[in-house]
């Protein structure tokens, strides 16, 4: 696909997934959409699926791209889990649209390319979970489950797709912000105080 229809065929399909869902959404309604026959909607597409395609590739370029040359950066663990979690809230703040249909969609792939998109996001989520292990191993943070830590940031990020307003009153910004006070505040070893953790009071 080319030009300005292209264009706009990729930006409807992604409104129109994102609302009703791929499999709600049928060609016809893409078609409708961009005010084009049915027919002729086919000579830019040869299905919804490879609609789909396109924007579960152009999420998962935009989701492994730079992350590994931001943890390669110099500084310590905890300096490296704070850009990563600062680079994670950007990603999926300045493109909601694209987020929300890959994260929800991307299962519905033909099996070879969902094979690689499972394969990006396990690695993805790898790259925080060996950061946390190193955290830990240098006594930067805390002990804690590596997995669970990382599935929990990565988690309160992608759900931004769902509720955060690009151009709204509340910029990305201060959400890392938050979630770095949140997420890194909890791992830092500063926060056992005297050699012993916090103690949380029993339930009764």
């Amino acid at each position: 696909m080319n030009g300005a229809r292209a264009k706009a065929i990729h930006e409807t399909a992604v409104r129109l997934f994102r609302e009703k869902g791929f499999h709600a959404t049928s060609v016809q309604d893409i078609a409708d959409a961009v005010g084009l026959q049915k027919g002729s909607l086919y000579h830019y597409i040869t299905s919804k699926e490879e609609l789909l395609g396109r924007i579960v590739a152009e999420g998962m370029l935009g989701y492994a791209h730079g992350l590994e040359q931001i943890l390669s950066r110099p500084g310590t663990a905890r300096e490296r889990l704070e850009r990563a979690v600062r680079h994670h809230v950007a990603l999926i703040a300045e493109n909601t649209a694209i987020y929300a249909v890959f994260l929800r969609e991307w299962p519905a792939l033909e099996p070879g390319l969902r094979q690689r998109v499972g394969d990006s996001l396990r690695r993805y989520q790898s790259l925080f979970e060996r950061t946390i292990e190193e955290g830990i191993r240098r006594g930067e943070f805390r002990p804690a489950n590596p997995r669970l830590t990382a599935m929990a940031i990565l988690g309160a990020g992608n759900w931004l797709c769902h509720w955060f307003a690009p151009g709204g009153r509340l910029a990305h910004e201060d959400v890392a912000a938050s979630f770095v006070d949140l997420f890194l505040g909890g791992l830092d070893a500063g926060e056992v105080a005297g050699g012993s953790a916090r103690k949380t009071k029993p339930s009764p």
